[in-house]
């Protein structure tokens, strides 16, 4: 870890625990998943409480930590919990071996996105994650809400209150962004107190120096009175930095999450997240301690509930 993430970690304030995080946009190859295992894996190595949940019907996390069984498994159905208020909590919330618990995806949530409905967005906070809360279960409950606008995924935001939003380079993605701001956020109930904690730009790999779909993501955000507060640091580039790029004044940063071969092939081919992958190598590349460090400070701003000085 890099010295200015210690000497953040030495001025932090206590974390606010308690809260429930959706990672999600409705778009999907955004790279959501990853993120979030990752954010609830590195929550739990800064010694948190965390329960994960994928609520995304592909089920690719589930599937790749080795959850096949679970996820063909018709008995595991939320809906029973969720919508018909029966059934214990730890039938459906499995142990790992990386000190946090997950709730697999499964066949079932196909019958789940069925009996939900517009007006049912605080049922699964109800009877499943703010009950697990507020006995102090966990300290935090992570989720990876599907990449479509459903019932699930609209259920996951209102259950979270608090989300994520990583956004790639590309079109595609920031029409998938506008509509997650246009059908999510201005669309919440106030009884949710909806908040976004962090945009995150995600699986960025071009440099900023050239008008290309990367820097167009970036500098928008950046430039942006209404998200730029959402940055996080390792995603801002200062105004005056950009004339200097392109008068070839300052080398071009590399901000955002860049795309990195090791966070994929850690879940792809070891099946396990990024951290712990990187735990069992006997040295670790610097665009590796980098990605480390940016989803540190993720866990920072989930701890803070938002980006420091929003």
């Amino acid at each position: 870890m890099s010295t200015d993430s210690l000497e953040f970690q030495e001025e932090k304030a206590e974390p606010i625990t308690g809260q429930a995080v959706s990672v999600n946009m409705l778009k999907g190859g955004v790279g959501k998943s990853l993120l979030a295992l990752n954010l609830a894996d590195r929550l739990s190595q800064h010694g948190h409480d965390v329960l994960f949940m994928d609520l995304d019907p592909n089920g690719h996390i589930t599937e790749s930590l080795g959850y096949h069984d679970v996820f063909e498994d018709p008995t595991h159905d939320l809906t029973n919990i969720v919508i018909h208020e029966y059934g214990e909590f730890d039938e459906y919330i499995f142990p790992t071996d990386w000190e946090w618990d997950f709730v697999p995806a499964s066949v079932k949530l196909s019958t789940l996105e069925s009996e939900l409905s517009d007006n049912s967005i605080t049922l699964l906070k109800k009877n499943f994650t703010q009950p697990l809360l507020n006995n102090g279960e966990y300290d935090y409950i992570i989720m990876d809400g599907g990449g479509e606008w459903s019932h699930i995924a609209k259920a996951a935001y209102g259950a979270a209150g608090r989300t994520i939003i990583p956004i790639p380079p590309g079109d595609m993605n920031r029409a998938g962004f506008k509509r997650t701001y246009k059908r999510v956020v201005d669309k919440m109930p106030e009884q949710v107190d909806f908040k976004i904690l962090a945009i995150v730009p995600n699986m960025i790999s071009e440099y900023l120096k050239h008008d290309k779909a990367d820097r167009r993501l970036i500098e928008g955000l950046n430039r942006s009175e209404q998200f730029s507060r959402y940055l996080p640091s390792f995603a801002r580039v200062p105004s005056e930095d950009w004339d200097a790029i392109d008068a070839g004044e300052m080398d071009p940063p590399k901000p955002g999450l860049r795309k990195n071969s090791t966070l994929e092939n850690a879940l792809e081919e070891e099946n396990m997240p990024f951290g712990r992958y990187l735990e069992k190598q006997d040295s670790v590349s610097q665009n590796d301690r980098k990605t480390l460090d940016h989803l540190d400070e993720l866990v920072r701003i989930v701890e803070q509930e938002g980006v420091a000085n929003e």
